[in-house]
């Protein structure tokens, strides 16, 4: 049976639960959840991980050292304490102690030093390399103490140890496994809450009580993910009481499902922004003005009254509110005349630009039409080119300015770090190819701002460099039009107790408890 055979049965089944008043939730053991994501994991190596599908299920199982809570604050984790050293590069970490992997090895200094010699070899190529490029070497202390040492002083460096794919692995599973560490149930072994027991590709991961956790135990025995690629289907199938909890809501069923007495919605500002990138580097595209022009072109409180109502808030800068050193610049206002004289200014009055867009976001391409009808207005006429996923994404992997032939194209932001350092160098630094720097920016002043920025630890002192990098990335010289930012958005049944979120764009059901009566 084709893809398409079977997502037509799901949501044929679906309908009729609904039509029948919805399946019986007691159906179910009360100690079972069952949440429908919009995809599989793709690995469950925090190493390697690259999405959120995959983060928010090794999070159940593995831990970092220090993480962030709900509300972005940094808290200890698998250490008990931490400080940074008078040169601004040693960091102490001091280990709880008494915790094992889930495969009965010892977590430990020893396993520290594992870890981020695995992350950082480069013959292994793990996929989150980059991010610990500023780590120089892990020593050891003693068993509950491990010194972790910067080539400089790393402004970015606690929530860089906070970030997912800082998870501290089994040093016993990683030699066993090798790379094929999280691609299996079996291949896996953190020290977190959960454990994974069963993993059917493309049809569920099972986790189980982690017995032995260290911390407070689960509520839960069971988390199960279902993906449910579909949004329609996974609504019906909450509706239903199919699964108990969804993200990735359509803007019109969010509406619907905040009226329904059956189920509640979470939802909170995200670190994820919509934009709409430059080619900065082709022609007329090149010149600031042209793209301030058409920054001032954009109605974008129209677009989101039209076409996300409540599932988004105009952007006032090129970080979200939840970021660490984001600076609140203001909405762009729209104003066609300023527009118009820009471009006059520029020698551009009239020209045609491409906007490509690709139906993974939430209404890319409606919203690339709307974004084409205002140019228009202002005498650029826009045509839109519609990709798929895996085609566009084939354009962001390392093409030189001439090879690409995007001219302006759609694009998800949010910084997983959730510091300004990540949201701005790895996406607008000067490089030769768009591995990162996916619209080919160069602006001298912003790259000497985000490299000093880097590697200052004083607060207030990054805090003055992100905002001048800010200014001119947004106001100044800009590299995107910014639309929008995204609320996170999780619906659940009302007997659904103590979900977690988190801005970063994850839930997770450490905490969690299903009552009766959902």
């Amino acid at each position: 049976m084709g893809d398409g055979m079977r997502a037509t049965v799901l949501l044929a089944s679906l309908l009729a639960a609904a039509a029948c008043g919805g399946a019986r939730d007691d159906a179910r053991p009360r100690d079972t959840l069952v949440f429908a994501s919009s995809a599989d994991a793709t690995t469950l190596d925090p190493h390697n991980t690259t999405d959120t599908q995959s983060d928010q299920v090794i999070l159940m199982v593995y831990e970092t050292l220090i993480r962030f809570d709900q509300d972005m604050r940094i808290v200890p984790g698998l250490a008990e304490s931490w400080s940074v050293g008078e040169d601004g590069r040693t960091w102490t970490f001091r280990l709880r102690r008494g915790i094992s992997f889930h495969d009965g090895a010892p977590f430990d200094a020893d396993a520290v030093r594992a870890n981020f010699a695995r992350v950082l070899d480069p013959v292994q190529e793990h996929n989150r390399r980059s991010l610990f490029e500023a780590i120089e070497r892990v020593d050891v202390v003693d068993p509950a103490t491990v010194h972790i040492v910067t080539k400089y002083p790393f402004g970015a460096f606690e929530p860089t140890m906070a970030h997912v794919s800082a998870a501290i692995v089994s040093p016993r599973a990683a030699a066993r496994f090798g790379k094929e560490l999280g691609r299996s149930a079996e291949a896996n072994a953190g020290t977190g809450p959960y454990k994974v027991v069963r993993w059917k590709k493309d049809l569920e991961i099972v986790l189980e009580r982690n017995e032995a956790y260290w911390g407070r135990r689960g509520t839960l025995r069971q988390v199960i993910y279902r993906p449910i690629p579909e949004a329609a289907s996974r609504v019906i199938a909450l509706e239903s009481g199919d699964v108990d909890v969804i993200d990735r809501i359509p803007p019109a069923d969010v509406r619907r499902l905040e009226a329904s007495p059956a189920v509640s919605v979470l939802k909170r500002v995200s670190n994820g922004a919509q934009q709409f990138r430059f080619h900065c580097k082709r022609p007329p595209l090149d010149d600031p003005r042209v793209r301030r022009a058409i920054s001032l072109a954009i109605d974008r409180r129209a677009i989101i009254d039209n076409l996300v109502s409540g599932i988004a808030t105009p952007s006032t800068g090129p970080l979200t509110p939840v970021m660490r050193h984001r600076a609140d610049l203001g909405e762009i206002p729209c104003d066609p005349d300023a527009a118009r004289r820009l471009l006059k200014e520029a020698g551009h009055e009239h020209f045609s630009i491409k906007i490509t867009t690709t139906p993974r976001y939430v209404m890319g391409i409606e919203l690339a039409e709307a974004v084409a009808a205002q140019l228009r207005e202002v005498g650029i006429e826009a045509s839109i080119e519609v990709l798929e996923w895996g085609t566009i994404r084939q354009a962001w992997g390392g093409l030189t300015p001439d090879e690409d032939t995007q001219e302006i194209f759609i694009m998800g932001a949010g910084a997983s770090s959730g510091d300004a350092d990540w949201g701005l160098r790895p996406i607008f630094r000067s490089a030769p190819t768009n591995v990162n720097n996916y619209g080919f920016y160069e602006n001298a002043e912003f790259d000497a701002l985000v490299e000093q920025a880097m590697r200052e630890i004083d607060f207030a002192r990054r805090d003055a460099l992100y905002r001048r990098a800010q200014q001119i990335v947004y106001l100044e010289d800009p590299g995107a039009v910014w639309l929008f930012d995204h609320y996170h958005i999780v619906a659940a049944r009302k007997a659904v107790r103590n979900l977690t979120t988190s801005p970063l764009g994850t839930v997770t059901f450490a905490e969690a408890a299903v009552g009766e009566g959902s």
